[in-house]
């Protein structure tokens, strides 16, 4: 017997805004789970989140990956570095 495959899952990033867009374009964008721009968003490898980004392949960035993030790791790692580092405290 083989091992059962592993789910992957589409890491997909909105770069574009919708503004201007045809509605079609603004309800593919809707159904992939994003709501604005730079906003991120897992899905489950299939055809039809396939071809539902190949319709709007211009306004997204795609990367495949095995492990979806919580929306608490993803913004755990939006947040800048305090520009500083505490050495010492008393």
């Amino acid at each position: 017997m083989s091992a059962p495959a592993k789910t992957m899952f589409y890491k997909i990033i909105q770069k574009k805004s919708t503004i201007g867009m045809p509605p079609w374009v603004r309800r593919n964008i809707q159904l992939l789970g994003l709501r604005k721009r730079l906003d991120v968003s897992y899905q489950r490898v299939s055809p039809s989140t396939a071809h539902r980004i190949a319709a709007v392949k211009e306004m997204v960035e795609i990367e495949l990956v095995e492990q979806p993030k919580t929306r608490e790791q993803v913004a755990n790692e939006r947040k800048p570095s305090p520009g500083f580092v505490l050495l010492k405290s008393n």
